[in-house]
């Protein structure tokens, strides 16, 4: 288009510049040297501006101001859509008969279009229109607008925008009633579609907009729900509510059966119907009041039964009423509804109330007081807000006779309970004037009696305490027990004795050190005592006194003087060796002694493994004591620990021992750790540092240890053995490290432990050291994840994260046969590995061929399975990212089973599969699921008989603008190469390598595949020229064209000019001679694509009708007119020749009649020349009558 506009500008510049010079001319004639007059300059003026407007014209025309031909959209002028139609299916893949829909039902649309008789659109005009976002589109569509003729045009959706667009082609201009169907599959979108169950989806039809209500089935369990409401704590009544019909399905002679249960009694007057909202998701909203006109009710016996009057019913109701309840010692009750219909069997559905109920009688402690063994006590009375008469309003409160009722404790107070169970205490009760208080006694108890003076109808709270009568020595536990009427309650108090009592600060052991606080506690409830001895014993010793550390404290926690009291202790101090306290006053008040041990736990005796110590205090008149136990760390029982640090880029594994954590003084120490396979210890890492021990019992490493040392390395039972010997003693502790190696070895543990135990003279000293190390993914080869993006799924495999060394390594992957491999898309990338084992993509891509092999086959049944194989161990991980063509049905499961194998010292095989349930949305034409096959027979031009090997071709699928490499194949001994399972749709069959001593033919073939199709596709090819053919073709061509056409094509293009047609009458577009080898003594086939045999019952449904080339036509000297009877266009259209317009042929694939090129954006060129001629004809005129006026001056 662009190329004929310029031609026809350099053509009109020409001219127009013809014109310029003659205007100009004669604007100036006669003017010679002569002294302008006033006229003159008035002419010159004149046509220098009209050469300026000529120029204006000229340019303006050739710049871009005339119209460009375009593809018109024909939405701008009208809208060819007459009418929408939807299918909506359900699970089961049946059409829906009904009006409400499931959503995310799949959904077929059918737009029907047409273009109206004489319409005036031309080949590439475009229609576009929105598809409603309430419908989910997966993917893109495209596809062609097929008839029977060949295709109309074709069409686009955008999964993103929503945008159909229909492209025609020249059918639609040599074809009257044009029209069809455009259909897509897709579903009801649950993103979009949402709140009310009825939608409105509005579809733009013949220029006006068509509602389309839809109603959806809401999200709901069941199509009834019950529901009970108790009216808050204490609940005298509860309130119902029966949710019927909420999937909104068209019910005959509905009806609602509610039994009511015991205990409760309906209260016919709260007894309502309401209409309900339903939305989408289920959430539901209480609407308007039913008129009671529109159903019955009827409560005999204890059943309430609700029936709707209209038929059938298809909305949402909700039945709501209120039950007294009647049985106040029930809490729980359970209601049963069912909703039924002439076609619809009973539904049930049940809820259980609890009612949240004080009891009428509660009793507890409140608080217990060691110091003065007191205990304060509480009861609940009435808390239901029962109706109690006076008579039986009588509370009797009994307790161990050991407790005497503390005096002027018993208080009574008025409460309220809010709805929420809460209790407010109010005013205080006067005995005497509300209340009366007596004693009461029972065999072993004692207590009293409280007896209201008037009738009791709401709560009421009593509070009171007891006191033990003597001094506790032993612990005990008091039981109270509260009666009235019927009603009983009992609450429990463990009191224990604080004569004496004995407590350890462990949490603040010194660990450096080895010391703990410890403190006994004595006469804490304050009893006189005299002569009072305490002595402290540690019966398992481990235990070492130290006395400068012993501290006395009276009660207000001053100081007691040491001339108070005597301190003995054997001196010098002995493990295991206690003291003595004795007091040389009487003591009336609490009294403290704190004090330091010594820990040591190689002293400790019995096999114990903590620290006891027990102190006895003797007094005139009594004895008790105390027991206290210190459990230390546990690296003190082990007397050391271990632990390890992994770093993933090294594949190496850092061990530390804290060894001799207790400072034991040790002659000949010994560590024997346990290096666990596949593990290696990596040479030279054995080191000894010093071991800083904080107070807490926290350790940190500091610098080399100054001790002699030696080590070694031995096998058994397939693990290393790593002894460590001091050569000198050591009282103190230290740290052993070193470094084990996982490079070169299958990890295929997600966790690595080691053992480490400290020996002295062949003695274990230690407990056994054991550390853990994770290894991020080890044990895992092989991790597949894929994500559907549009009608593709991208696949990414995770191989080898454990980074075992694998030779060998080799990855199989077998998917479903509905997804279709892209074989161009596959990547794998090497990654970096960071300490912590975190891995990411780096690096450049891997090359096929030279790191890895790919290969891919396709069984006859379509499913497809390709192998990586790597051609060098691998010991670090990679990533593979491919992706498949979706090929399944929307709702399918597209699944995949990868394989990673290889070897070690041991054979590798781990396998993991992945599935992806996919959606996809398609176009009008496919849908069925079937695959088709593709075989390719390569065959000798000369002698169809004989199959040709070795050619390889690969196989494109047009998708919209994609062009996707689905698989390549080469020919066997048979000749043939077949594409197994590929999907209907548009393809481009390329020959990437001849067969030897054959010419390669690159032409790119396209292909139509139906769905199911099985073709076979003859493809020939010549036979390679030898280097002296017998037949010369001439290298200059004739200088003067020949009358008659040469059969045998020369082998270079004729330099002559085509001919050209005869102007009488439009004349076929002359077909451009395909380019032939010359090949001796050969002979051209008539095939339309070289070296192409389609059979007929082989050719593809289509517009693809391509005439038989015929040789290339020499010009005569004078062109006869060549008759075309037989080039009638074909598709049902018959032309009457006098009714051909001439001179202005519109006919599409017929040029013009004349060798002028076309134009564009005009249909004729003749006002612009009669412009100008125009133009020029002023200018003469004017010049003659300027002349004329000259002569007469």
């Amino acid at each position: 288009m662009r190329g004929e506009t310029t031609s026809y500008i350099r053509h009109q510049s020409a001219f127009y510049k013809s014109m310029i010079k003659v205007l100009y001319l004669q604007m100036t004639m006669g003017e010679g040297n002569k002294r302008m007059t006033l006229r003159k300059t008035i002419r010159k003026r004149l046509a220098l501006w009209l050469v300026i407007l000529i120029l204006v014209a000229e340019y303006s025309y050739g710049l871009g101001f005339a119209t460009e031909a375009k593809a018109g959209a024909i939405e701008s002028d009208r809208n060819i859509i007459t009418s929408v139609s939807m299918a909506v299916y359900g699970p089961d893949g049946q059409t829906v008969t009904g009006d409400v829909y499931e959503q995310g039902s799949e959904v077929t649309l059918n737009y029907t279009w047409a273009l109206q008789d004489g319409h005036g659109y031309h080949d590439g005009d475009t229609f576009s229109f929105q598809i409603p976002e309430q419908f989910k589109l997966y993917n893109d569509i495209s596809g062609p607008l097929v008839s029977d003729e060949g295709d109309v045009g074709s069409f686009t959706v955008n999964k993103d925008t929503h945008l159909a667009v229909m492209t025609f082609n020249s059918f639609i201009e040599n074809h009257d009633n044009v029209h069809g169907t455009l259909s897509l599959r897709t579903k009801f979108d649950k993103e979009v579609i949402k709140g009310s169950t009825v939608q409105e989806i509005p579809f733009p039809i013949n220029g006006d907009t068509q509602i389309v209500v839809l109603r959806f089935k809401p999200d709901v369990a069941s199509t009834i729900e019950k529901k009970g409401t108790p009216e808050g704590y204490n609940a005298q009544s509860i309130h119902w509510t029966v949710d019927v019909n909420k999937t909104l399905e068209s019910v005959y002679g509905a009806t609602v059966t509610d039994p009511i249960p015991e205990g409760l009694t309906l209260d016919p007057v709260t007894v309502a119907v309401y209409q309900l909202d339903v939305q989408l998701d289920g959430t539901v909203s209480q609407g308007v009041l039913v008129d009671p006109s529109n159903y019955t009710l009827d409560s005999q016996d204890g059943v309430l039964k609700l029936k709707f009057a209209g038929s059938p019913v298809d909305g949402a109701y909700r039945l709501a009423f209120s039950t007294e309840i009647t049985n106040l010692t029930k809490t729980k009750f359970t209601n049963k509804a069912s909703f039924s219909g002439d076609n619809l069997t009973p539904v049930e559905a049940s809820a259980t109330v609890e009612v949240k109920r004080a009891p009428s009688l509660q009793k507890y402690a409140i608080h217990y007081e060691p110091s003065i063994q007191t205990i304060t006590w509480g009861i609940n009375y009435n808390y239901n807000y029962g109706s109690i008469p006076q008579a039986e309003a009588v509370l009797k409160d009994l307790f161990n006779e050991t407790q005497g009722l503390a005096a002027g404790s018993v208080k009574v107070y008025n409460v309220t309970v809010d709805g929420d169970g809460k209790a407010t205490v109010g005013a205080q009760l006067a005995e005497g004037t509300d209340f009366t208080l007596t004693p009461a006694s029972a065999a072993g108890k004692t207590g009293f009696e409280i007896r209201f003076l008037q009738d009791v109808s709401t709560p009421y709270f009593i509070e009171y305490k007891t006191k033990s009568k003597d001094r506790l020595f032993s612990p005990k536990r008091i039981t109270n027990t509260v009666t009235s009427g019927t009603y009983k309650a009992e609450a429990n108090q463990d009191i224990y004795p604080v004569i004496i009592y004995k407590t350890v600060d462990a949490t603040g052991a010194n660990y450096r050190n080895k010391t703990a606080d410890w403190k006994i506690t004595i006469n804490d409830d304050g009893y006189p005592m005299s002569n009072v001895v305490v002595k402290d014993t540690f019966p398992y010793s481990g235990l070492t006194f130290i006395p400068e550390s012993l501290v006395v404290r009276s009660a207000s926690g001053a100081v007691v003087p040491a001339s108070e009291y005597t301190l003995e202790y054997d001196k010098p101090v002995v493990q295991g060796k206690g003291f003595t306290v004795t007091f040389l006053k009487p003591i009336t008040g609490k009294y403290t002694i704190s004090y330091k041990l010594h820990f040591d736990y190689y002293g400790l005796t019995d096999g114990k493994d903590k620290f006891y110590n027990t102190a006895f205090l003797t007094w005139d008149g009594g004895s008790a004591s105390a027991e206290g136990v210190f459990n230390p760390r546990i690296e003190v029982k082990n007397n050391g620990f271990k632990f390890g640090e992994y770093n993933a880029v090294s594949k190496s594994i850092s061990w530390y021992v804290a060894a001799n954590y207790n400072s034991k003084p040790l002659k000949n120490a010994e560590i024997v750790d346990v290096i666990q396979a596949p593990q290696t210890l990596i040479d030279g890492s054995v080191k000894l540092k010093e071991l800083y021990l904080y107070p807490s019992g926290l350790t940190s490493r500091n610098g080399d240890l100054n001790v002699k040392y030696t080590y070694t390395v031995t096998q058994e039972n397939g693990n290393s053995i790593l002894r460590i010997k001091l050569l000198e003693p050591v009282d103190y502790p230290f740290y052993i490290e070193f470094k084990t190696s996982l490079d070169g070895k299958l990890i295929n543990n997600a966790k690595i432990n080691n053992t480490a135990n400290i020996y002295d003279e062949n003695k274990p000293v230690s407990g056994n050291l054991t550390g853990s190390v994770a290894i991020p993914y080890g044990g895992e080869y092989v991790v597949k994840n894929g994500e559907q993006i549009g009608d593709k799924i991208n696949w990414s495999i995770h191989i080898n994260r454990g980074q075992s060394y694998i030779r060998d390594a080799k990855i199989t992957d077998v998917g479903s046969a509905n997804q279709l491999l892209l074989t161009d898309s596959f990547h794998l990338y090497p990654t970096t590995v960071s300490p912590s084992g975190t891995i990411t993509k780096a690096g450049a891509e891997l090359i096929q061929g030279t790191d890895y092999i790919l290969d891919v086959t396709t069984t006859n049944d379509g499913k497809q399975t390709f192998v990586l194989s790597f051609k060098n161990p691998i010991g670090s991980p990679y990533i593979l990212e491919y992706q498949s063509l979706i090929a399944a049905r929307s709702g399918e499961t597209v699944t995949n089973a990868v394989t990673l194998s290889g070897n070690n010292v041991v054979e590798v095989t781990k396998v993991t599969s992945t599935e992806i349930i996919v959606g996809v949305s398609s176009g009008s034409g496919t849908g069925n699921g079937t695959r088709s096959v593709l075989a390719v027979k390569k065959l000798d031009d000369n002698d169809n008989l004989k199959l040709l090997a070795g050619a390889t071709f690969d196989l494109y699928r047009l998708n919209g603008s994609e062009r996707l490499l689905i698989g390549t194949q080469t020919t066997g001994a048979d000749g043939i190469a077949v594409f197994n399972g590929i999907l209907s749709g548009s393809y481009i069959l390329v020959e990437t390598k001849a067969p030897a001593g054959y010419v390669l033919d690159s032409a790119e073939r396209p292909i139509s595949v139906g769905a199911g199709a099985n073709i076979i596709l003859p493809i020939t090819n010549h036979v390679l020229a030898s280097a002296t053919p017998s037949v010369t073709p001439s290298a200059t061509p004739s200088a003067s064209p020949t009358p008659t056409p040469s059969v045998t094509p020369s082998a270079a293009a004729s330099a002559s000019p085509a001919p050209t047609p005869s102007a009488g009458g439009p004349s076929e577009t002359p077909t451009t001679p395909p380019v032939v080898v010359p090949v001796p003594s050969a002979t051209p086939t008539g095939s339309s694509v070289p070296g192409v045999i389609i059979p007929d019952e082989q050719i593809p449904g289509g517009p693809a009708n391509t005439s038989e080339p015929q040789p290339t036509p020499q010009p005569s000297v004078t062109p006869t007119e060549v008759p075309i009877d037989d080039e009638v266009p074909l598709g049902g259209v018959d032309i009457d020749e006098d009714d051909v317009p001439k001179g202005n042929p519109s006919d599409p694939g017929v040029s013009p009649a004349s060798g002028q090129l076309p134009k564009t954006g005009e249909g004729s060129s003749l006002p612009i020349y009669m412009g100008g001629l125009g133009l020029i004809l002023i200018g003469i005129v004017l010049n003659r009558w300027l002349t004329r006026n000259k002569k007469t001056d």
